[in-house]
């Protein structure tokens, strides 16, 4: 083989590494941006995931208060009337027990 003819087969092989490792490097390069992107997809679907369940978790709390709410004034409202009924059935009998009371210290 002349030199000339090895010299061209040497620059051919270094002229073959150097487009390899610029393909390798290309690839490696692409590879860690769809590394990056997947966790930022990934990231962004926890993150979004974590709000949904947080405004769900919110929503139910907030029902159960208004149920709860909704419960106290309807127990409120039944307390009420029934002290408003001792009070009325307790003024009807305050004459009667007034005249008891006389009654008894008369007769004493």
């Amino acid at each position: 083989m002349s030199t000339m003819s090895m010299e061209s087969v040497l620059r051919s092989i270094k002229s073959a590494q150097t487009e390899a490792d610029a393909l390798l490097a290309s690839a490696q390069e692409d590879a860690n941006k769809a590394i990056g992107d997947a966790r930022r997809a990934a990231s962004e679907a926890v993150s979004e995931a974590t709000e949904g369940a947080t405004a769900d978790a919110r929503s139910t709390i907030d029902a159960a208060r208004a149920e709860a709410e909704a419960e106290a004034d309807k127990v409120r409202a039944e307390g009420a009337k029934a002290a408003e009924a001792l009070a009325s059935a307790a003024s009807g009998r305050t004459d009667k027990a007034v005249d008891l009371l006389l009654n008894a210290i008369q007769d004493a």
